[in-house]
């Protein structure tokens, strides 16, 4: 059963309440990241007949793009089009979203893994460890022969990075048709396979494809990975899945984050930022209707929240050590420390399951303004 996600003011503080909480108190924590990650660094999403494809006199989806034949029919053609993706991905920024999840990976000081469908290295150029970075549908940043026979003597040899092909080839391609002008350019030793000299093509693999190459170091990863994940299954740890712009057209990365986080321990928990559709499974998760970054960004403001005093409960200090009495130890200013009870659910986060689910379903001091730090204090009251 799934549920729509956060909607009003009050849902979103609670959902960002609920996954901070969560998260602080994981064993370890994934990245899930889809289509929808590159969006905010100003790449198209590709999917349907929009994003790479809006302006251009080319009648088809990227579904129909992503053949492998076209190698062999039109080689201009299918290296028109990744040599444009190719020189995008280059020349693009990973946006601030990449670097939020780059220090928690340094600050939360737990175990963790990315999952992505995307081909484009945004991660890796973003920082993160290369061998933490699992690619379920390989990578535009290297290259392999298109005949599939073709094998190197040492299997790591059958791919090679595509740093050999150069830039500044852009003006070949043809804008409104995506093809290369002259299949000359295509004779040249970096559109070459090195051992049969037969055309090259990148190690993705395209939605029809009869002739992806197996990449050992690539395996490597996935395997390490699954082996990861197995340890916390066993053991029923508390593993919290951050999901970034994973979409439906072909839903990889959310059934992979919904089949963790449902075969872990108990605590566990999705979080899935999407802005079109955040709708979730029933237990277990929070949909945030937000693209990567403002949805990275809201969630380390919560996490920050857990960490700190808010504003106010530093001044509700300041005005106890300014006028001592009774007051500073009444019921009602014990009952005035919200933020300070944030903290200290932070702290047991290491040790307890977490908050209950009744305490971050219902609205409580949000709906009277007190906004995420108050929806956290409750939630560990």
């Amino acid at each position: 059963n799934f549920v729509p996600g956060a909607a009003s003011r009050v849902e979103v503080d609670v959902a960002l309440a609920r996954a901070a909480v969560a998260l602080a108190g994981s064993d370890a924590w994934a990245i899930t990241a889809g289509a929808g990650m590159g969006v905010d660094s100003g790449l198209p999403s590709f999917r349907g007949t929009t994003g790479l494809w809006k302006d251009k006199s080319l009648a088809m989806t990227y579904e129909d793009m992503s053949d492998d034949k076209w190698f062999f029919e039109d080689p201009a053609f299918a290296w028109g089009i990744n040599y444009t993706q190719l020189e995008m991905y280059r020349h693009t920024e990973p946006h601030a979203g990449f670097q939020t999840l780059l220090r928690w990976t340094q600050s939360l000081g737990k175990p963790w893994y990315v999952f992505t469908s995307n081909i484009d290295c945004q991660f890796e150029k973003a920082g993160f460890e290369h061998r933490r970075v699992v690619t379920c549908h390989g990578d535009l940043h290297h290259l392999q022969c298109v005949d599939k026979a073709c094998k190197a003597e040492n299997k790591v040899d059958n791919v090679w990075p595509a740093d050999c092909i150069p830039s500044g080839l852009k003006d070949l391609v043809d804008p409104a048709s995506l093809r290369f002008t002259d299949e000359a350019v295509l004779e040249e030793p970096y559109f070459r396979c090195p051992r049969c000299g037969g055309l090259a093509r990148p190690n993705v693999w395209f939605c029809k494809d009869r002739n992806h190459a197996f990449w050992e170091e690539e395996s490597e990863r996935r395997v390490a990975y699954n082996e990861w994940l197995k340890e916390i299954y066993q053991t029923k740890k508390r593993l919290v899945v951050i999901e970034c712009g994973g979409g439906m057209d072909i839903p990889t990365v959310r059934c992979e984050g919904e089949d963790a986080v449902e075969e872990a321990g108990e605590g566990s928990l999705l979080v899935r930022m999407n802005p079109t559709d955040c709708r979730v499974p029933k237990d277990r998760a929070v949909g945030l209707p937000f693209g990567a970054r403002e949805g990275l960004e809201r969630l380390e403001a919560a996490l920050e929240a857990l960490r700190q005093p808010s504003a106010a409960a530093r001044r509700r200090t300041a005005g106890r050590r300014a006028s001592p009495g009774p007051s500073s130890t009444s019921a009602s200013g014990a009952r005035g420390r919200p933020a300070a009870k944030a903290v200290a659910g932070a702290r047991k986060a290491s040790v307890s399951p977490g908050p209950t689910r009744k305490a971050l379903a219902s609205p409580g001091p949000a709906a009277e303004g007190v906004g995420i730090e108050g929806v956290i204090a409750k939630a560990w009251r």
